[in-house]
């Protein structure tokens, strides 16, 4: 069980990370929009895949965990190569 304040220090750390990544948004949209627009080779469906890794993957990234695409559900395997391209991407942009 974790202690009361360890928690509290987690709860703490999770709240600075949140506030940093508000004050550094510049709040133009642009850099989220041109970083995970997809690559040129990837059109439809498959673009859609991506977008949603390069999400996952910026979000773990800006949180520190590490680049494991697997620990999220709900991608159509048939897409699981443009979903984890995406993922890796996002990540690697966020770190």
């Amino acid at each position: 069980m974790i202690s009361k304040a360890i928690h509290h220090t987690l709860i703490a750390g999770a709240l600075a990370l949140a506030l940093t990544a508000c004050a550094t948004d510049t709040g133009t949209g642009t850099q989220s929009q041109a970083s995970d627009a997809c690559p040129s080779d990837i059109k439809g469906n498959e673009c859609d895949y991506y977008k949603d890794g390069y999400k996952a993957g910026a979000d773990d990234g800006k949180m520190g965990m590490s680049m494991a695409y697997q620990r999220h559900e709900g991608y159509d395997s048939r897409f699981e190569p443009y979903f984890a391209r995406g993922y890796e991407a996002g990540w690697k942009a966020n770190r």
